[in-house]
């Protein structure tokens, strides 16, 4: 006896997903595929709906409905991993798509009462700064209240002028993500002066800053974190940096933006990191270019420098260190920005983003 299923499949910034492939398997112990329970493959359409037709009713009727399963749409980025399912049977969903021309599999639990699937990437986009970054520079002038930092931290006041780095650069991939969908939304590029403190964009700025920081501010720590650590060596800055570099370059090449903390400066205990920790940076990384064997490039939207399309992180693989179990390697870095003498990036780290709306939208 068969049944049909209908849901949806979006993208991370929830615009509808077209032309995924969508299957039904039985899933084992050990969270691999068993026998598939669709009789055919379903294709989501343009609005990222699709309907199945899949075998086992049996099976479907009587799973056991894990609280994720009742959670609305909005919340479908609950892990339901960390819900117990028992005993009890659950098929898991494959996705398969393409992004920039690779092949991509995604399984997801199933989801029998809110069907809506979410992939964990973006729809690829092409960013250039000189037409998706914003059309000033990153100099903001003082404003009360005080931001909140982390506990660690303590309430600090924002100093003469201060930056938003974090919240240009993840503000610039969500005006390019929402245009995917909704070509009429606002441009970035109407905006050509500093928005004044307490507008809307001044306060959305502010906001995506924050959210970059992480829950708990988990990525000011980090980059505290880092800012205290040695270059070289095993567990230095320049051996962490090619730790995280396979996975940066990997959704590079899907064509994903990743926002990205640049760690400029070494501090000698915690008292100096406090003072130092803010001389770091945040930009958009939006290409990847292999430019030798061990050297290669990425493309940054840099807010500190308008329309300019010619900034990139130079990157080399190098050894920093010896083990016994041989050479320990790390990155060497330099942001190059011609005309400018390049500056040297310690290290550099994936920073938390998730797509939001921009104002107007």
């Amino acid at each position: 006896m068969t049944v049909t299923y209908t849901g949806q499949v979006t993208w991370a910034n929830k615009a509808p997903a077209a032309n995924v492939e969508i299957r039904v398997f039985r899933e084992l112990k050990d969270g691999s595929l068993g026998m598939e329970l669709t009789l055919e493959a379903g294709k989501s359409d343009s609005d990222g709906n699709f309907t199945l037709e899949m075998r086992d009713s049996k099976l479907l009727e009587g799973l056991f409905l894990a609280d994720f399963d009742l959670l609305s749409f909005e919340f479908s980025d609950i892990n339901p991993l960390g819900f117990d399912l028992g005993i009890n049977p659950r098929p898991a969903v494959l996705f398969t798509y393409s992004l920039n021309g690779q092949s991509i599999h995604t399984q997801l639990p199933f989801r029998k009462i809110h069907r809506g699937y979410q992939l964990p990437y973006h729809a690829p986009v092409d960013f250039l700064p000189s037409k998706d970054g914003f059309d000033f520079v990153n100099s903001f002038k003082p404003f009360d209240p005080m931001i909140s930092l982390p506990s660690w931290l303590g309430i600090k006041p924002i100093p003469g002028s201060y930056g938003l780095c974090g919240g240009m650069s993840a503000a610039a991939y969500d005006f390019r993500l929402v245009r995917i969908t909704h070509p009429q939304a606002p441009d970035i590029r109407q905006y050509h002066d500093v928005p004044k403190t307490a507008t809307s964009l001044h306060r959305y700025l502010v906001r995506r800053s924050l959210d970059t920081f992480g829950m708990g501010g988990a990525f000011v720590n980090r980059v505290g974190d880092w800012t205290l650590l040695p270059d070289e060596g095993l567990g230095g800055v320049q051996n962490l940096s090619y730790i995280e570099l396979p996975e940066i370059v990997h959704n590079l090449q899907l064509g994903q933006c990743l926002v990205l903390a640049l760690i400029y400066e070494r501090a000698d205990d915690f008292g100096d990191m406090l003072r130092k920790i803010w001389r770091n940076h945040q930009v958009l990384a939006y290409g990847y270019n292999q430019t030798g064997l061990n050297t290669l490039e990425i493309p940054i939207y840099d807010c500190n420098y308008k329309n300019r399309d010619d900034i990139v992180l130079a990157i080399e693989q190098v050894p920093v260190g010896e083990s016994i179990e041989g050479p320990i390697f790390g990155l060497k870095t330099y942001e190059v920005i011609p005309s400018r003498t390049d500056k040297t990036v310690r290290g550099f780290f994936r920073m938390n983003y998730q797509a939001c709306l921009p104002p107007g939208c």
